[in-house]
């Protein structure tokens, strides 16, 4: 009877233990932003800042963003202003900052399309939605409207010219668009998400052709225009959505509207129409089938909410983000109103963590609980930074929220399944320091449990 006592004593011990630590790993990180751009202050959200001219510090329907992994600089796709709005740092901007550089325009106060002129021309812009910067900081703009993407290299003026055009045959002055049965290598039906790996290879979400391209380091001496490998289509002639099928598969998109990459160059694909995010494993081959599947049960559902709208239901995502230092995914859930975290993507498809509602799975209110730092309305971008910390381009509230990692976190925005962030001295889950921070209780316990069956 005394060995019976003695195990359960353990046991309970044990349990105790792994409760401890499960409640510590899912301790809830802070998701109100820390600091505002393109307004004033956190409960202010007028296009322009009500004005009737673009300013260095108001913004209109921006939405895709990037922060720059050679110096920290955030860049800012801001699109009904037909402009690109560069700040010096990203990590330490203050509510209401100017920006200081400018793209596709000749100054801050301009915003029409393409500088008011009927055709496209090599310093202007219409309608961008996508921005990414590779490793020496140049900056990739997904100018979507004239259907092309532009390379803008350091150092940077305002209004500068491109240097190089995709999806336009080498023309700065067309704007033509790809016909679904006429897609080639070489040109675009409507570039959204723009992307950079590690490589420095481009990546491009091409909404109108379903399908996600990659130029093999286009900014290398002797590099191209012409897309190389393709995910979503069987080739890179073939732009149908799901491939032509009523429903959708692992190897098929229906209108792709963000990209990024992990460290071990992974791929995470928006699949807007079929609301659902898609992982592709590196190695990454044309015609690849995704892995993993994010806001459907399967690879053959394509429902909005499926299921209703929970922390495994997406309804129309627009934009992915990896955090580099912890590998945690963010998703822009735009119709949803919300950004969703997932602390262990390739493992889990569950989100652990939610901005912009409350902290509640199951609501997708429009600014819940009025203008805040804790509100979203049709969120258009997400990025991460080097720190860890996030940005989103809170699109019809025309603002950029960044939300700070929690100090002492060491740059971990969440990761295992929501621990190292609010979880104190306890900050993962079971096999983590959680544990071993619980190891003296359980030493403790089994003592006492051994001299009172003696």
């Amino acid at each position: 009877m005394k060995r019976i006592n003695q195990q359960f004593g353990v046991y309970v011990c044990a349990l105790v233990c792994l409760a401890v630590a499960s409640a510590a790993k899912a301790s809830p990180e802070d998701t109100v932003a820390d600091a505002v751009l393109g307004q004033a202050d956190f409960s202010t959200n007028q296009a322009n800042q009500g004005g009737a001219n673009a300013t260095a510090t108001g913004m209109n329907g921006n939405r895709g963003l990037a922060v720059s992994p050679s110096d920290g600089r955030l860049w800012v796709a801001d699109t009904s202003n037909n402009r690109v709005l560069s700040f010096a740092s990203a990590a330490a901007f203050t509510n209401g900052q100017a920006a200081d550089i400018v793209l596709g325009q000749a100054d801050f106060v301009s915003n029409q399309p393409n500088r008011g002129g009927a055709n496209p021309a090599q310093n202007t812009l219409s309608g961008p939605r996508g921005v990414a910067v590779d490793s020496a900081g140049r900056v990739y703009v997904a100018d979507t409207d004239n259907k092309r993407v532009l390379r803008f290299d350091p150092p940077f003026t305002n209004g500068e010219d491109a240097v190089q055009v995709f999806g336009q045959a080498g023309s700065f002055t067309t704007a033509n668009q790809a016909a679904m049965n006429a897609a080639t290598a070489d040109n675009m039906g409507n570039p959204e998400g723009v992307a950079v790996d590690a490589n420095d290879n481009l990546w491009l979400a091409d909404r109108f052709l379903s399908r996600c391209t990659r130029f093999n380091t286009p900014a290398a001496p002797g590099g191209d225009t012409t897309a190389d490998l393709v995910i979503g289509q069987p080739n890179l002639t073939s732009g149908d959505p799901n491939q032509g099928g009523a429903n959708p598969a692992a190897n098929t998109i229906n209108r792709a509207s963000g990209c990024a990459l992990d460290a071990a160059g992974n791929l995470y694909v928006c699949d807007e129409f079929n609301h659902r995010v898609l992982l592709y494993l590196a190695p990454l081959s044309n015609n690849q089938a995704a892995a993993r599947v994010y806001g459907q049960p399967d690879f053959v559902s394509q429902g909005a909410n499926n299921g209703g709208r929970s922390a495994t239901s997406l309804n129309t995502p627009v934009s992915v983000a990896v955090d580099p230092i912890s590998g945690n995914m963010f998703i822009a859930d735009s119709v949803n109103m919300r950004v969703l975290e997932f602390s262990n993507p390739q493992t889990d498809s569950v989100a652990d963590r939610v901005y912009g509602q409350g902290g509640d799975f199951t609501t997708g209110d429009v600014n819940k609980g009025g203008v805040s730092a804790s509100s979203i309305n049709d969120v258009g971008g997400v990025a991460c930074d080097a720190l860890g910390n996030l940005y989103a381009g809170d699109r019809l509230n025309s603002r950029v929220l960044r939300y700070n990692v929690p100090a002492g976190q060491n740059g971990n925005n969440g990761g295992n399944n929501g621990g190292n962030n609010g979880g104190g001295a306890m900050p993962c889950g079971v096999c983590g320091p959680g544990m071993f921070f619980m190891m003296p209780m359980c030493v403790v316990g089994m003592i006492v449990m051994r001299r009172r069956t003696r």
